[in-house]
């Protein structure tokens, strides 16, 4: 391996911690602006998967249950008819 492969591989690796570190601080931002929000719009205003946030180590939040979510549905309060 050559000099400049050795450099072109130390300048991607650093580009991409960088990412990695701004959407880690996106999310946590993201996370006290909003603490009500669900972990699939953390992860999509961080520009990342939610999997990928985990993998990470980024605390996100617990995932909304079937009761939950059905307690938002206007279907539910009727006035959707």
């Amino acid at each position: 391996m050559s000099r400049f492969q050795k450099e072109e591989i130390a300048k991607r690796k650093k580009e991409k911690q960088e990412r990695k570190e701004i959407a880690i601080e996106r999310a946590k931002e993201f996370m006290i602006k909003n603490p009500t929000a669900p972990r699939s719009r953390v992860a999509k205003y961080a520009g990342v998967s939610e999997s990928v946030l985990e993998r990470w180590g980024v605390e996100l939040p617990k995932p909304i249950t079937a009761k939950q979510r059905m307690g938002k549905s206007p279907w539910r309060v009727g006035h959707m008819i």
